[in-house]
């Protein structure tokens, strides 16, 4: 790993500064694009970030909220969660989909893929339209707070544009969506 050329970047080194079920936390020695020495911290996720958005044939979608620890605020969201890099991702999204709000979708669509935060970790995310659902037992996380609500989908796009909605799984996969629902 030492001199190993990232890019047009060269890691001199790299430390693992703190582990642990979900993330590593890495401090490299570098020598940057233009040939100067420097650092650079990395976070490494050890799964993906999976969204899945889920629309029935009403036009109807499903919120989840729950107060977000990082940001000590309460947030709406589509149901989202992580999905282990060795597992199926769709696997992981009807896992999620029915430990969050109780549904299991016939049809998933994969609408859109993100690079969460490029500039300081390597987290990617797989959004879903999940459709043809069918309500199954919910079965959250014990760690979990979860508030559900079923609403229009163009209340959830307005949700967004109002700022009412800032998480940026559900805001991508809400334009995106709302996008491709006009194109049909």
């Amino acid at each position: 790993m030492e001199n190993e050329l990232i890019g047009n970047w060269k890691r001199k080194s790299r430390i693992q500064k703190y582990k642990n079920n979900w993330i590593e936390v890495f401090h490299d020695e570098v020598i940057n694009p233009g040939g100067g020495n420097g650092i650079y911290g990395v976070v490494h996720f050890k799964n993906l970030a999976i969204g899945i958005l889920p629309i029935d044939y009403e036009g109807n979608t499903w919120l989840v909220g729950q107060h977000r620890y990082p940001q000590n605020k309460f947030s709406w969201e589509i149901p989202e969660g992580g999905g282990p890099l060795d597992v199926d991702p769709i696997v992981s999204a009807q896992r999620e989909l029915q430990e969050e709000v109780g549904l299991s979708a016939k049809n998933y669509q994969l609408i859109l893929k993100m690079d969460l935060s490029n500039s300081v970790s390597d987290e990617e995310a797989l959004i879903y339209l999940a459709t043809d659902l069918t309500c199954v037992e919910k079965q959250p996380e014990e760690s979990e707070e979860l508030h559900i609500k079923k609403i229009k989908f163009t209340e959830a796009y307005r949700m967004v544009m109002e700022g009412e909605i800032t998480d940026s799984i559900s805001v991508a996969a809400i334009l995106k969506a709302n996008i491709l629902l006009q194109n049909k």
